[in-house]
């Protein structure tokens, strides 16, 4: 049976990961990861859980290296090249080093598709038996401090006693996990999901609210073709209908609760990696 609750083991999700190594500036142990494509888990001993998952087409070694430029320094790194690097930097500025990561690289990686499905698989499966969030992914930060904007911007973050400027943002609670295997059924994921509907006839028979949607093609195995969030549903569905082909079906589920546009970014993502872990592929359109 594929392991998908040990989240530090080697074999986690049933990848060969390497072994935990530093991320201390001192440390040369990341000369011993793989510069192939692949997935990599960030954690740290003062968090229980991961505190980053992340992908690469490229070099695995070369990513975790840009992800820890800076991180180090006395200031605040920029959002680039690695979004993930102000949070980190946060974190070793509260709590010190004691950073450790580990990569795969399967040969699914080699696929872009593949391997962003295989990502929020296991962003999914962290929330799911953990029940936390992540602190590096989403965008998100620490409490206490504001995110560093990108290079150009020349704008770096920081300690912030100020709230209006500080870039915490509370994450949700995991779905469910009631009937993951679903895919289009009405309660997939323990939600409240719309009957389906051609989507021709999205027009007027969608609420604005912010929610999620998934559309398919009944036709097909699997059936998914996109999964998909939005702060105004019909306005989202309405584009679809008019850019895609009228046959497929969809349906949609409101969530009013996810106040901010990261929080439905973080249940489409927990959808998408409940697909790969049913169906071991993402719907057809995605990323």
């Amino acid at each position: 049976m594929v392991n998908e609750s040990g989240i530090y083991n080697l074999d986690w999700l049933g990848f060969d990961w390497s072994p935990w190594l530093s991320l201390d500036p001192d440390s040369e142990e990341l000369a011993a990861l793989s510069t192939d494509a692949g997935l990599y888990r960030v954690r740290h001993e003062t968090y229980g859980g991961l505190i980053y998952i992340g992908e690469t087409g490229r070099s695995l070694r070369g990513r975790i290296r840009s992800l820890i430029r800076g991180v180090f320094d006395d200031e605040m790194p920029f959002s680039d090249p690695h979004t993930a690097s102000p949070s980190l930097w946060a974190i070793a500025d509260r709590h010190g080093s004691g950073f450790e990561v580990s990569g795969t690289t399967p040969p699914e990686a080699e696929d872009k598709q593949q391997r962003k499905a295989i990502e929020d698989a296991l962003i999914a499966l962290h929330r799911r038996e953990t029940e936390t969030n992540l602190i590096g992914n989403f965008g998100r930060m620490p409490p206490g401090y504001s995110k560093s904007k990108k290079r150009s911007s020349g704008v770096r973050g920081g300690h912030s006693d100020d709230d209006t400027l500080r870039s915490f943002l509370r994450g949700i609670d995991p779905l469910p996990w009631s009937n993951p295997t679903g895919i289009t059924d009405q309660d997939w994921m323990g939600l409240s999901w719309s009957s389906p509907r051609p989507l021709s006839e999205s027009a007027g028979n969608v609420p604005v609210d912010g929610g999620l949607y998934r559309i398919w093609n009944p036709d097909n195995v699997p059936p998914l073709e996109y999964i998909g969030e939005s702060v105004t549903l019909s306005d989202r569905l309405n584009r679809h209908r008019r850019n895609r082909d009228k046959g497929l079906y969809f349906s949609y589920v409101t969530r009013p609760e996810f106040e901010e546009k990261f929080q439905l970014s973080q249940a489409e993502s927990e959808l998408l990696g409940a697909h790969w872990l049913a169906c071991r592929k993402a719907p057809r359109d995605q990323y």
